[in-house]
């Protein structure tokens, strides 16, 4: 069986977050619209005042559909988050 993901990177000021996005359907127009609404999501909830980490923490308790939160700062530092799994 196939595992499939969305990817979206969003930028905030100083900080860039790509969000890896569960796409169970495979290739379609609604997983391409739910992963965009869910960077739209990101972009709106993020302070590039957050540190990377607690930002990507922050995401990943947020907001479903996400496999994998990560966020980094200009000069490349930052963390990966996995959100808990039900």
């Amino acid at each position: 069986m196939r595992i499939y993901e969305m990817m979206r990177r969003v930028v905030v000021g100083r900080l860039t977050i790509r969000l890896w996005i569960a796409a169970d359907d495979g290739p379609c127009e609604y997983c391409e619209e739910t992963a965009d609404e869910i960077a739209m999501c990101a972009s709106a909830l993020a302070d590039d005042e957050d540190a990377p980490l607690l930002l990507a923490e922050k995401l990943a308790n947020t907001l479903r559909g996400l496999n994998a939160v990560e966020v980094l700062d200009e000069s490349g530092n930052g963390g990966l988050v996995y959100p808990e799994w039900p």
